[in-house]
């Protein structure tokens, strides 16, 4: 016997046959020789009581089997549950399956642990991509810091919380003829006990000798290998033993999945079909609390905030403020780049000074820029220091085993600014310093010579001008940008031919196949993270404005959906009692970090998504890069006292939607580049308005 419903566009068909051995599903498509997934319904469905949970098939007995119009139902015990399970193609012809597990039982089931089971075999190069947590098993990763893995012994995996995925899925892809993928999808449901603690259910893979499993359970975890273990900090785990479900007499649990299967684009880049069917899926709608015009005041109150001038010329924006009397988390301090961005406050000091006829606000930016160009130079041309310590009147640096560096990162976020402010004063008539040109040069000349063997960027140069290390990240590639906008400048074809080369490169070693994904570009993480993709797509971006070369339009289309697998696509429940749930936040439309840092906060290229979408006719992009950027007025100060915060406009960096932290409210911690990301990018899209 076999049952058969086909999707709507007649692609797509899902089988149950009848065999000897029970239940057999078959997942297939159009065209396609042989299915994409093949599996035992007695192997699928788990159930197991007690601690710690266990990935139990006893079976289906008294099986019932049913046909209706485009729907198929399966119903029977599994062990004391009874469990029924539908399937059905919805618009998207994604194949929906809804399981409901009922206690018909006369016992009170306890520590129940049930959920779906995808076991695929082995084959040519699989990854597991899982948003925001895995990401080809995260090779870059510092193997001594705790990071989600798969492991590298059989049986070990990683299950999470379907609230800590941006978008709750499990995406395997592998190699037969052409690149194959399939997702398992959940439909985030959740239960809230009496005392108002919200549980959802989870999501992960399992890795075997002979295959690996995507797992979509009632709550239980796994944290690498480790059952009831979930990640609540940087190198940080503790015990969790809220996933299990009682039954009671008569209780039903029920979850909706949907499956998603076929051919991906090329090897490696599978996670993209996560994006294009997860925006359809969740249909998202974001959340904007303030108007543009609103987080421009504000954030620009947060910015006057910081500016400090001191002896010796000394003049920028301090990363953390002593405003009111609070006490400075450090010593005043200014830090170009990374979580100070101090030129990229001055820029955003200059714009409103030229937008408003204010010439003491383009005083400032002139200030601060004069400042670093002349007082950060060391003995070596084009090595400059990172930070300066306002009270003690010295720089200081980044270090790296003890000793002192330049963070590519950093100094190409830096640079790229210089560079943004020199062209901000040349298209409004404003004179521009000869020592800031001066300053852009001896940098792109620093650069063209500061590459590795690799062809790339290392992630720091030791302040002799030498690589730090020569470790293959994607951390440099604001350096290329640098370079890239030092063209814009000079009009030297050197820089613009130099960058376009080293594009090619981080091309081949990262984006061509994903074997190494983005990494290490938060400097503090050492792992896979947003920001890496998030300057990789920022490089072929500006590559492409000025060339309009069709070959970085698809490079930044593949980032731009490899940076969304980060951007959160549902909005979670919280706690009643929490801050979250108080102020109605929703995460719709926030990116999260890193692998390692399963927070959501602001660093995000919000306007050049929009614009990018814009000149591509891409709506996708443009539709994100506002819903990203209205989304990111929560949680910002608009009077004293609210979130922790005495200076309207002040932000959090942290906004904590899982477990990893302080779920349902976020931190007081206020670097100044949380004021810089928002401020720059809405001068920006406020330009746009008509």
């Amino acid at each position: 016997m076999l049952y058969t419903i086909v999707s709507r566009n007649q692609k797509r068909r899902a089988e149950i046959a009848v065999t000897q051995e029970g239940l057999q599903l078959n997942l297939k498509s159009e065209g396609e020789s042989s299915p994409f997934f093949t599996g035992r319904l007695n192997e699928m469905l788990s159930y197991s009581t007690g601690r710690p949970w266990r990935l139990d098939t006893p079976g289906l007995r008294d099986v019932q089997v049913s046909e209706e119009t485009g729907m198929l139902r399966i119903s029977g015990f599994l062990d004391k549950l009874y469990v029924t399970l539908s399937w059905t193609f919805d618009e998207q012809d994604l194949l929906r399956m809804q399981v409901s597990w009922e206690n018909r039982s006369n016992h009170f089931i306890r520590e129940a642990a049930v959920g779906i089971l995808f076991a695929l075999p082995k084959r040519s190069r699989e990854k597991v991509t899982i948003p925001h947590m895995i990401y080809n098993n995260n090779p870059s990763s510092d193997p001594n810091r705790i990071v989600p893995r798969l492991g590298v012994e059989p049986g070990l995996g990683f299950i999470c919380e379907e609230h800590r995925m941006p978008i709750p899925c499990v995406n395997v892809e592998w190699e037969e003829e052409e690149t194959r993928f399939l997702t398992l999808f959940s439909i985030p449901d959740f239960v809230e006990t009496e005392d108002g603690v919200v549980h959802y259910g989870s999501l992960g893979a399992i890795q075997e000798e002979s295959r690996i499993t995507a797992v979509a359970l009632s709550g239980v975890l796994m944290f690498n290998g480790e059952k009831d273990t979930c990640f609540i900090a940087k190198n940080t785990t503790q015990s969790y033993t809220d996933g299990y479900t009682d039954f009671e007499q008569g209780r039903t649990l029920t979850k909706i999945y949907a499956l998603d299967w076929g051919v991906a684009d090329r090897r490696g880049h599978a996670f993209r079909e996560i994006v294009r069917k997860g925006d359809k899926l969740f249909a998202p709608v974001g959340s904007g609390p303030l108007s543009l015009d609103e987080m421009i005041r504000l954030k620009t109150n947060a910015m006057d905030d910081r500016y400090r001038s001191g002896e010796q010329g000394a003049a920028g924006y301090i990363k953390f403020t002593d405003s009111n009397g609070t006490v400075p988390k450090h010593p005043l301090h200014y830090m170009y780049g990374w979580t100070g961005q101090c030129l990229k406050l001055a820029w955003c000091d200059a714009k409103l000074g030229i937008e408003n006829r204010q010439e003491k606000r383009v005083q400032n930016c002139r200030r601060a820029v004069d400042f670093y160009v002349k007082q950060s130079r060391t003995e070596v041309p084009g090595v400059r220091h990172s930070m300066y310590r306002l009270n003690e009147g010295v720089w200081d640096d980044f270090y790296w085993n003890k000793q002192p560096v330049v963070s590519s990162r950093s100094y190409g976020e830096t640079i790229a600014d210089l560079a943004e402010i020199t062209l901000l004063f040349r298209e409004n008539g404003l004179e521009v310093p000869r020592s800031w040109i001066e300053a852009l040069r001896e940098s792109a000349d620093f650069l063209l010579g500061g590459a590795l063997l690799t062809g790339i960027y290392p992630s720091a140069w030791r302040m002799d001008g030498t690589p730090a290390d020569d470790m293959i990240t994607a951390a440099g590639i604001p350096c290329l940008i640098a370079l890239v906008k030092a063209y814009w400048i000079t009009q030297e074809s050197n820089y613009l031919e130099f960058a376009e080369r080293m594009m090619q490169r981080y091309y081949e070693l990262h984006v061509e196949t994903f074997e190494r994904p983005f990494a290490r570009s938060t400097l503090d993480a050492k792992c896979e993270d947003k920001e890496a993709g998030m300057y990789f797509f920022l490089a072929a971006y500006e590559l492409f404005l000025l060339t309009r070369d069709e070959r970085y339009q698809e490079w930044a289309e593949i980032a731009a959906d490899w940076l969304l697998t980060f951007v959160y696509v549902w909005n979670p429940a919280y706690n009643q009692g929490s801050a979250f749930r108080n102020t109605d936040f929703s995460a719709v439309g926030w990116p999260g970090v890193s692998v390692q840092n399963h927070h959501l906060d602001v660093f995000f290229p919000t306007y050049e998504f929009w614009k990018f979408g814009r000149l591509t006719g891409k709506e996708q992009y443009e539709r994100w890069g506002r819903v990203s950027l209205e989304a990111m007025g929560q949680g910002i100060c608009t009077k004293p006292g609210e979130w922790g915060f005495s200076v309207a406009g002040e932000q959090g960096e942290g906004f904590f939607q899982t477990y990893w932290n302080h779920r349902g409210h976020s931190n007081k911690w206020n670097p100044s580049w949380v004021i810089a990301l928002v401020l720059h990018n809405a001068l920006r899209f406020r330009d746009t308005q008509g």
